[in-house]
């Protein structure tokens, strides 16, 4: 074998070498994307989720508030009646 055979040997060699070396790589990172996916899917579910228990405790806060603004209004209005009351029979 002359110098030039060794040389385009060794480079085949080193070719298929690379290439075996770079499926293997992409196996590992399809791999790695299919957990990725998966872990998103995960994710999502759990923000949907999270989402509408926040939704959920925001409408029983607002009303909460909503209704002790109403019994506010009431004590507020029940107190004007009993001064007009008080008035009407002072005078």
């Amino acid at each position: 074998m002359n110098l030039k055979d060794k040389i385009v040997g060794l480079a085949l060699a080193s070719l298929i070498a690379l290439i075996g070396w770079n499926l293997h790589e992409t196996w590992g990172l399809k791999s790695a994307v299919i957990q990725l996916q998966h872990g998103q899917i995960v994710l999502s579910k759990q923000i949907k989720k999270n989402s509408a228990f926040v939704k959920q405790k925001l409408k029983q806060i607002k009303k909460r508030n909503n209704k002790k603004n109403i019994d506010k209004a009431i004590k507020k209005n029940n107190k004007k009646n009993k001064k007009k009351k008080q008035q009407g029979t002072d005078e």
